[in-house]
């Protein structure tokens, strides 16, 4: 996962120490400074709050899930990403993509930005990447559900050896192949139905190619759905128990698509630069250019270092 998915696969922009990352602040971000709940004695943000510490403040909301001092968690990225989305959180969202931060700030919110220097080995402890987590917690979660699985039982011989072709499938097509062969008759994929409780949906939406990923990283990340789904379809498999696992895939989607990091816990006035509509254009222009090559990695670099 690592290798496939780790940072320096993507259009980051960083310097020796730091990677630079972006988010377009929020409603609830706006009216924390609109009510200078955030901003210092200068009027400069200090801080940008997280979802849980407003949750909170409303006593009619009840008690949150989450606790300050909690881990990270499957469960709690996946209630901080999901559509319908928790706010009693301790995530924060960005991207590296300033295009889809734009998209965000103009589309949803008040086109305002701020740009948040991470060090670089905060990487994977209080920043993480997204879609890139989630994936790895569901491949420990079914690793270890296969290894559980009892090789002398004729049955569950007969579901390694089909888990071993998918781990072993060179393309996506060889795996929706093996996912169907679970069947009697063909899958219609316009329809769905419930068993158990487990909504069921046709395998091969479940495998549509991510823009923002290459051949390689969709091939990897349909292998584990692939997994998954096949355990699904066999043994009734569910990855937590309060969501399907179709909706799982859909928030890895979704992390992915908007190539999404969380920043655990309250960001600092330390590493926040606000950052105009304007300069979100211009450094938007340059990350995007087609050749984004060393030079213009330096000039994005100092753009912001300016800031």
């Amino acid at each position: 996962m690592e290798e496939v998915f780790g940072i320096e696969n993507y259009n980051i922009i960083q310097d020796e120490e730091n990677y630079y990352f972006f988010r377009a602040l929020n409603m609830a971000d706006n009216r924390d400074v609109e009510e200078g709940i955030t901003l210092d004695e200068e009027g400069i943000i200090a801080r940008i709050r997280t979802d849980r510490e407003r949750y909170i403040e409303n006593p009619e909301n009840g008690k949150p899930k989450y606790k300050p001092e909690d881990e990270i968690s499957l469960e709690q990225a996946f209630d901080h990403i999901k559509i319908h989305y928790r706010k009693d959180t301790n995530c924060i969202s960005m991207s590296n993509d300033s295009n889809i931060v734009i998209n965000y700030g103009r589309v949803y919110y008040k086109d305002k930005y701020i740009i948040v220097k991470v060090a670089k080995n905060e990487i994977g402890k209080t920043v993480i990447i997204a879609g890139k987590y989630l994936l790895e917690e569901i491949e420990k979660i079914v690793n270890d559900y296969i290894s559980s699985l009892n090789s002398g039982d004729e049955r569950n011989s007969l579901m390694l050896k089909k888990l071993d072709i998918i781990d072993k499938s060179q393309s996506t097509e060889e795996i929706k192949i093996i996912v169907k062969t679970t069947y009697k008759g063909e899958i219609d994929s316009s329809k769905s139905s419930m068993k158990q409780g487990i909504q069921y949906k046709a395998p091969v939406s479940r495998f549509s190619k991510y823009q923002t990923l290459n051949d390689e990283q969709n091939l990897v990340k349909n292998k584990l759905v692939g997994k998954l789904t096949f355990l699904e379809r066999k043994n009734r498999y569910k990855l937590v128990h309060y969501t399907t696992n179709s909706k799982m895939i859909d928030t890895i989607g979704r992390a992915f698509n908007s190539l999404e990091l969380l920043h655990y816990g309250y960001i600092p006035k330390e590493k926040i630069k606000e950052i105009s509509s304007k300069t979100m254009d211009k450094i938007s222009i340059l990350q995007h250019e087609k050749n984004f090559e060393d030079g213009i990695k330096k000039e994005l670099y100092y753009l912001v270092k300016e800031l």
